[in-house]
Order: structure tokens, then sequence, then C-alpha cells
């Protein structure tokens, strides 16, 4: 049953944003939900609490935005959880900035209560690195953890589907709303993960996925869970956030450690340098909790060395199988663009012509839309939404998209080349 405050706090996070750490100075400062919203504008201004963006936020949001999300949440099956709502995990509220609300599509555990263990790592990991994250998934989930992760391509995937091959449940924390079209590959993997254990996101149901909504989906997979365990982090990957999102959390961090002369693994063996727990097995993970869960974990087994060699981790955009899956889905692949050195780089207008490769497929309709505007090797965002016909809200969530899947790679001065 819904909480009628459920509303207000909708409202409030309207006002601060996403990722807002203000939600218990708000409360404190006014006393409840429903006391923020009924304090007068000079009231909520004179507070001090608010900067310039959260204060036009103020003026602009009422009630009726928050009526229509909840509206769209009861007709889509969303569930709205709020820091009232005895669903709402404490390992959430005890966080610096706890989300104002979730929406979730499933059953919300009670997370509290379980193991729950992180696995988080490149989109475009090499197949080594995705089936050692299935086969932890996988035995980790049989000795009784419950495993969360991003629902994104990669590392995420084949964490996912190695919880539900063991036939347990399984988180994935969106960096986009519920109902917006988003990795159209994944949608199947999303409604079995939705049907055992729960689809969840801060961001209201029709948000769309931008970079920085990455950083402020990491904190809520870390603060779910006892431990975060990375698989192959470069120097700069997302999965690195969420390490520091959850050394700043207290809880565990768990690296598998990679090839010191490769660079995909700068990230992940910088961390262990620096104080990860080395993990070769499940059992490096699952020691740290048995004292505090021996009615959960079963660790019969997992002392075994993980090996890496299932092939039921799946497969999306890697460059290791291109041939494995021309031959299973018939598709003829673009030829590759030749590089030659240059002393500079060209301008926009003499970049070759490209035709976009129709077989790109599991797409949002925007990002198509998108990657069709392309008739040069590498051109300029605005020259993008004008042949697109999106806006620009639109085109950068595309763009967005488009980059997490390798398609596209964003370069200086506005532009984007195309790497297929």
């Amino acid at each position: 049953m819904r909480n009628n405050n459920d509303i207000y706090w909708i409202y409030l996070q309207n006002v601060l944003g996403y990722g807002s750490r203000k939600i218990f100075k708000v409360l404190d400062t006014f006393g409840s939900v429903k006391a923020f919203y009924n304090a007068s504008y000079n009231e909520k201004v004179s507070s001090m609490l608010f900067n310039k963006s959260e204060i036009t936020r103020i003026e602009k949001y009422d009630l009726d935005f928050a009526y229509k999300t909840i509206e769209k949440c009861e007709k889509l099956g969303y569930k709205i959880i709020t820091p009232e709502n005895p669903l709402y995990p404490m390992r959430l509220k005890h966080i610096i900035n706890p989300p104002a609300v979730l929406y979730v599509y499933g059953n919300m555990p009670d997370i509290d209560n379980e193991v729950a263990i992180a696995i988080v790592g490149a989109r475009k990991a090499c197949r080594f690195s995705r089936d050692l994250a299935f086969e932890l998934s996988e035995r980790l989930t049989k000795a009784g953890a419950y495993i969360v992760s991003g629902g994104a391509v990669g590392v995420d995937t084949s964490a996912h589907t190695g919880a539900l091959r063991a036939k347990g449940n399984t988180i994935a924390v969106l960096a986009c709303g519920l109902n917006y079209a988003y990795l159209a590959t994944n949608d199947a993997l999303r409604m079995d993960i939705a049907s055992n254990g729960a689809l969840i996101s801060e961001f209201q149901p029709d948000y769309p996925v931008f970079k920085h909504n990455f950083r402020i989906r990491n904190r809520i997979i870390s603060g779910l869970c006892l431990g975060t365990v990375v698989v192959e982090a470069a120097a700069m990957s997302g999965a690195l956030i969420t390490a520091e999102h959850a050394l700043e959390q207290g809880r565990d961090i768990f690296v598998i450690p990679g090839d010191l002369s490769s660079e995909r693994y700068v990230g992940s063996n910088g961390l262990i340098r620096d104080g990860a727990k080395v993990t070769t097995s499940p059992l490096d993970v699952l020691e740290e909790y048995t004292h505090i869960y021996p009615h959960k974990i079963n660790i019969k087994g997992c002392s075994e060395m993980l090996k890496g060699e299932t092939s039921d981790a799946p497969i999306f955009f890697d460059d290791d199988n291109r041939e494995e899956r021309k031959q299973k889905k018939n598709i003829v692949e673009p030829k590759p663009v030749k590089k030659t050195a240059q002393p500079e780089p060209k301008k926009v207008d003499e970049i070759k012509e490209f035709e976009p490769d129709k077989s790109v497929e599991n797409l949002s309709d925007n990002a198509k839309k998108l990657y069709f505007a392309f008739n040069k090797t590498v051109m300029l965002f605005d020259e993008l939404v004008e042949k697109s016909g999106l806006s620009v809200s639109n085109a950068l969530s595309a763009a967005t998209e488009l980059e997490i899947m390798g398609i596209i790679e964003a370069m200086a001065g506005e532009r984007y080349k195309v790497c297929l």
C-alpha cells in the first residue's frame, strides 16, 4: 500500500536532484518531508540549505508532477519506496547521500538480512573476465549470497546471468528510469531479473541516461552491499567509482587481480596496491561474513580457485567474438577504417565519408537515429542533432548509449567518432 507521504518525497527529490547529500539536513531543519513542502518559499530560502539551482527548482516544482509520477508508477506496476517505507534498506539510510525515492520493478528483498555482494567491472570486458564474473556470481549465489550489479553489458550482464543460472535472485540498479528504453539487447535479462529479484532506480520512470547518472547510481550498488568485487577495471573505469563509494561507505572491496602488463587491469591492480583484498575464489569473499551470517552462508566447495572457463557467460559487443556473432546472426561486418599516422587532427569537413552499418541492432530508437545520422566518420554534435532531428537532451542521451556500447567515441571540440 502506498504511503501518503510518497508525493512529498517525490517533491523533495525534484527540488534536491539525484544523489543529494541534503535529505536529512532538510528533515532535521523542517521536521518532516510534508512540513518542508508546506513551508513558505521564504522559509525555505532563509534556511540557507539550498543553492541557486535548488532554489529555482523550489519555484518550478509543485505536487502536480509528483502526482503524475505516482500515476505512471501505478500504471506500470512500479513500487515507490521512500525512507519511511519498511522496505527501504537500512544500509542505504546509513550512507551520506541516501536516495529520497527508489523506484522498484519486481520484489524488493530484505537486503539488510542478505549477504549482498556487488560484482562490477568493464562494459567491454574481455571474454575471460566475463567468464570469471559469471563463475564467481554463480558460485557465490549457490553459497547463499545475493548478487547486485548495474544491469549493463559486459561484467554486469555476466554477474546477473550467473546468479540467475544458479537459480538465485539478483538486483540490477539502473542508471536511468525503469521505463526508459535503454540497452534493448538486455531487455530479456532485465525481465528475468525483475521476475527473480528487482530492477531498482533512483531516477523517475522516464528519466533518460546521461554520463553523470552512472556515478550517482554507483553509490546505491555499493550501499546495498556488504562488499564490492571489482572484475577488470582500467584506469578510468566506472567500477573504480563504485569502489570509491564502497570505501566512503565503510564497505569491503575485493578485486580479482589481472595481468600487470595490460591496461585493462590498471585500475584493478591499483586497488590491490591500495589495500583491497585479492580475490581468487568465492571463499575469499564469504569468509569475511560467515561469523555474521552463519545461517545464510554455505561455504562447501567455495575454496576452489576460479577458472573462468565457462561457455555460459553471454557475449555482447566484444572484439574477441565478432566472428562468432557473424556466424550466429549472419551479420556482414563493416570494413574497418584504416588508421594512418597523422601529425595533426583533420578538420571535421576533411574526415572521410561513412555509411552506417545497417546491421547494428539492439539500440534504443533515439540511439539508432543518432547513429544513422553519421555520414562522416567524425561529426560535430550540433551536426548530429540537426541531421537526426533529436532534441539536444535526447541526442546527448543517445550519444551516451552509443559510447557505452563502444559504437562511437567522444572527441575534443564536441565531436564524435564512429568506432565500428
